[in-house]
């Protein structure tokens, strides 16, 4: 109800809008000199754009937005029924794995054992039925397969990588991003994507689509070493969010 309550206060702004410069442009046909024409023509066309098309873009964003907020929440009650308490591990693609996935593991060391995982694997465990967590697609997988249309991230080394990345900025996903080495590992900061839950346990473990896109991305730049790029731990400090990630070179058990 509120969502439907929210789309039609945008779209009546819109059409309101919209009405009003399509009366300011008839308007101008009063007195139709050259100018008024020129001017009332002008009007009247941005007051049809603004009564249909941005209406229906903001119609789109919202219930977009609407949906990843479920689809996360989802995910966010899975993990607090298991009681898992890992951070995600972005696994690359393998003989047995044909798209990357997010192992989060039960528990919050992931060095200690990583399971052999699968296409159809989702909830992980042991021969004797110990819980080693859940393996799930990265929110954010088909968001960086568009947008490697236009940038391809797997013939990249890392070290190089973080111009490729500012194509996310490009596109207003996000407001900035920095990818740097430090000494533990490396540290991305992103500020402000264009959706995020601002939740900082959640996205150390089930990263929203924008982060989780570009985690994916730098998971692919190292896909020829099979490296495993885990999320050690995560700071958001109201305006920039950062992941300080490690990548695993132990092999898959």
């Amino acid at each position: 109800m509120q969502l439907l309550t929210t789309l039609i206060t945008y779209n009546n702004r819109a059409k309101i809008i919209g009405s009003i410069l399509i009366v300011i442009g008839l308007c101008f046909f009063i007195y139709p000199t050259s100018l008024n024409i020129k001017i009332g023509f002008a009007s009247i066309l941005i007051g049809i754009f603004t009564m249909f098309m941005l209406t229906k873009k903001t119609i789109t964003q919202k219930i977009s937005t609407e949906q990843i907020e479920g689809n996360i929440d989802t995910i966010k009650n899975i993990i607090k029924t298991l009681q898992i308490k890992g951070n995600a591990i972005f696994l690359p693609k393998t003989d047995n794995l044909t798209e990357e996935r997010i192992l989060i593991p039960q528990s919050s060391n992931p060095v200690v054992e990583i399971p052999k995982i699968q296409n159809d694997s989702v909830f992980l465990k042991t021969k004797n039925g110990r819980n080693l967590g859940i393996s799930i697609p990265p929110s954010g997988l088909k968001l960086i397969n568009k947008i490697e249309k236009e940038e391809k991230f797997d013939t990249t080394e890392i070290k190089n990588l973080e111009e490729k990345l500012q194509i996310f900025v490009g596109m207003d996903l996000v407001k900035s991003l920095s990818l740097k080495q430090i000494k533990t590992g490396w540290k991305l900061e992103i500020e402000k994507p264009s959706f995020c839950p601002n939740d900082s346990i959640l996205c150390a473990q089930y990263p929203c689509p924008i982060c989780s896109a570009i985690l994916t991305a730098i998971t692919r730049s190292t896909n020829g070493s099979n490296h495993k790029l885990w999320i050690k731990d995560i700071t958001y400090d109201g305006k920039k969010t950062t992941f300080h990630v490690h990548f695993l070179k132990r092999k898959t058990n």
